[in-house]
């Protein structure tokens, strides 16, 4: 049921995707993604009731959760974000969705929580990261597209798309510190320490450390602050993936 519904979902991405790319009428495009939306939280309703708990304790659910997200960005702020673009979300989106549904069985199998993971504190942690996830995924898009497209800082629309890249990496940096002091105070209620140096918790500082460079340029130039943007990105997909199945720890259960 899971499954059928998460192809389901993702089939109405695709022809979102489709419509927006072919230019054809915009009510279709919205249309597709409320409904994708709807079912999308279908999906991840099942997987909470089936799994006893909110859908974000593990690789497979959080990777259904951060699309969902996105999709609830790019439809209820739809105006924030260019019209040109949003073909890019889409993108992300399904990107997503299609490795969830690929991913291996053993990888989508409901485990019981954890005691330490039985808190209060996973409804903030949590959470917190995935809101700073999603707007660091739209500066990703932002900065990619200036390095691509334009650098010219004096054009009204350039100057436009690096505002709305400093506001979604402001929003970011917010949720990522949210999310390291709640790691810390959930960690001391879990094991008596805040910090235990864990491979995790290193790179989630190095997230931040390496996002704040972006707030303490000398010159704010639009290519230094994209590719600061860039680098943070590829920082929070290795914190994201990598070290859950390169480096052990007391996170190797995500």
């Amino acid at each position: 049921m899971e499954q059928s519904l998460l192809i389901i979902t993702s089939i109405l991405y695709l022809i979102a995707f489709v419509v927006l790319v072919t230019g054809a009428k915009e009510k279709i495009c919205l249309l597709s993604i409320w409904v994708a939306i709807l079912i999308h939280l279908a999906t991840l309703a099942f997987r909470s009731v089936a799994a006893g708990h909110p859908p974000f304790t593990s690789l497979y659910e959080t990777i259904l959760l951060l699309p969902f997200l996105l999709a609830l960005r790019l439809i209820l702020w739809r105006r924030q974000i260019d019209g040109r673009y949003r073909w890019l979300i889409l993108l992300m989106i399904l990107g997503m969705l299609g490795a969830a549904v690929f991913m291996p069985p053993s990888l989508k199998v409901v485990r019981p929580l954890m005691p330490a993971l039985n808190s209060f504190w996973m409804y903030i942690h949590v959470p917190a990261y995935f809101f700073g996830y999603m707007a660091l995924v739209l500066a990703f898009i932002y900065a990619l597209i200036y390095l691509v497209q334009g650098k010219n800082e004096s054009s009204g629309d350039v100057a436009a798309m690096l505002k709305k890249m400093s506001n979604e990496v402001k929003i970011a940096f917010l949720f990522l510190n949210t999310g390291l002091v709640t790691g810390a105070i959930w960690g001391y209620n879990s094991w008596g320490n805040y910090w235990t140096w864990d491979p995790k918790e290193v790179w989630a500082l190095i997230n931040i450390l390496t996002l704040s460079f972006y707030f303490h340029l000398l010159k704010p130039k639009g290519v230094k602050k994209s590719l600061i943007v860039i680098l943070a990105f590829l920082t929070v997909v290795f914190t994201y993936i990598g070290v859950s199945f390169l480096l052990n720890g007391i996170h190797s259960y995500t």
